[in-house]
């Protein structure tokens, strides 16, 4: 009995040493403080974001440029720096940053929505369509972004049905024409230019910039007539088209076979111009040279 007792003693000794270590460890990590988790790059770029919107600029570009230089192919870095710009409304600078952002994560849904919204802003039409309708098709159904991007194609679509009786389709790819005569006109090659303008005309008759396109080219071969009534068609459908008022006020000037003789330089008018609140006229005379006072140019708008 002895014996038995004096083993029971042990075994309870033992048990009551292994408790007592169990309940120190469990002390000890009831004491530890936990480990918060680091913040990771999301997170980040979130804060420098917040930083901006307060108007603590300085830092929060620093903690972006940062980022930038560590996580060189984060797409999420590439978005929060697309979101400055578009703030600073630079926004040929935040399409290179979103487009960034996409290329980097071909699903990322607000670098694709946001890449829209700037080319809207920059009224990029084309290209706008184009990146709002692959919100949708990338999307979550009724999400804010899919439901704004499909407002903007439908009310675009409505309004170019209305204005030209044609589709969306079909309008995009007057503006392909477009481009197309763009890039032949600044080659000089006028006769390819005339063309894919009429093509773009064509579908939609009211596209202006397109008639008055087709007036610098008829200028620039000396066929006068032809160049004239052009840039009478682009003033018909919009009387401030600044560009086909100054031209053809110096088409008036030439011979026919006459040739101008000067550098065409393109412009993205409505763009760069009436969105801007500026005047492409005033501007082209004070860089020529040519009037010195505001009266002589209320006399070519007049005219």
């Amino acid at each position: 009995m002895a014996g038995k007792t004096k083993n029971q003693q042990k075994k309870n000794l033992k048990k009551a040493q292994k408790q007592k270590k169990r309940q120190t460890k469990i002390k000890k990590q009831a004491l530890s403080k936990p480990v918060a988790p680091k913040p990771g790059v999301g997170d980040k770029v979130d804060y420098a974001l917040e930083l901006v919107r307060e108007g603590n600029r300085k830092k929060g570009e620093k903690i972006l440029d940062q980022l930038k230089k560590k996580y060189r192919n984060h797409s999420y870095v590439y978005f929060g720096l697309g979101v400055i710009s578009a703030m600073d409304k630079k926004y040929d600078e935040a399409i290179q940053f979103f487009k960034k952002a996409a290329q980097i994560t071909p699903d990322f849904v607000e670098a694709h929505y946001n890449l829209g919204v700037a080319y809207q802003k920059q009224v990029k039409v084309p290209e706008m369509i184009a990146t709002y309708r692959h919100v949708v098709k990338i999307g979550e159904p009724d999400s804010l972004m899919v439901d704004h991007a499909l407002d903007m194609i439908n009310t675009l679509e409505q309004q170019v049905q209305d204005s030209d009786g044609v589709g969306l389709d079909e309008y995009l790819k007057a503006h392909e024409f477009f481009d197309q005569g763009v890039r032949y006109m600044e080659s000089e090659n006028w006769e390819k230019a005339i063309v894919k303008f009429n093509h773009a005309a064509s579908i939609t008759p009211n596209y202006v910039q397109s008639h008055g396109n087709i007036g610098i080219c008829y200028s620039s071969i000396g066929k006068r007539q032809l160049a004239l009534d052009a840039f009478d068609r682009a003033i018909e459908l919009d009387p401030h088209y600044e560009p086909a008022l100054i031209n053809r006020k110096f088409t008036e000037l030439l011979e026919e076979g006459e040739c101008p003789g000067k550098k065409v330089k393109t412009i993205e008018y409505y763009k760069d111009y009436p969105l801007k609140n500026k005047s492409y006229i005033k501007e082209y005379i004070e860089d020529q040279g040519l009037l010195e006072n505001t009266q002589s140019i209320k006399r070519i708008e007049k005219d």
